[in-house]
């Protein structure tokens, strides 16, 4: 799909940096860091829309690469608890967002989405400190 930001070769998003490249997706952690840790999981085979339309060893890959994502969130960043979502109304290409929260986060308790723009609400780290981030949630990836 020749219009899709997601599809391969995907355009540079200056919102995420990646973190690695798995099996069947890509993961990138979001610059925006009110929820420390928060990450993007895109799926890079062919372009598909929903869940149920990837074929069951593509599916099989992806769950894995979202399971080995999660373990190694949890591990670099000791969240209380992660947030899945895969949801398309926006970006039409498969894709998770995988949330660490914290007691402390500004929507403990309620769902990141509070209907409000998130313009001007952003936490953006200095660089060197997302990079490190990156880097502590990269060397997790092997381990989990």
């Amino acid at each position: 799909m020749p219009t899709c930001r997601y599809c391969l070769p995907r355009p540079a998003n200056p919102n995420r940096v990646e973190v690695a490249v798995l099996r069947r997706s890509t993961l990138f952690l979001n610059r925006d860091q009110r929820f420390r840790g928060y990450c993007v999981l895109v799926y890079d085979g062919p372009h598909a829309e929903a869940l149920e339309a990837l074929a069951a060893g593509e599916y099989s890959a992806f769950m894995a690469d979202l399971h080995q994502a999660a373990a190694a969130l949890r591990a670099a960043c000791r969240p209380a608890l992660l947030n899945y979502e895969c949801m398309g109304n926006q970006m039409r290409h498969l894709h998770w967002h995988v949330v660490p929260r914290y007691p402390t986060d500004p929507r403990w308790g309620y769902p990141i989405w509070d209907g409000q723009p998130f313009e001007g609400r952003e936490i953006f780290l200095p660089e060197a400190e997302l990079l490190a981030l990156r880097d502590h949630i990269r060397s997790h990836l092997a381990a989990a």
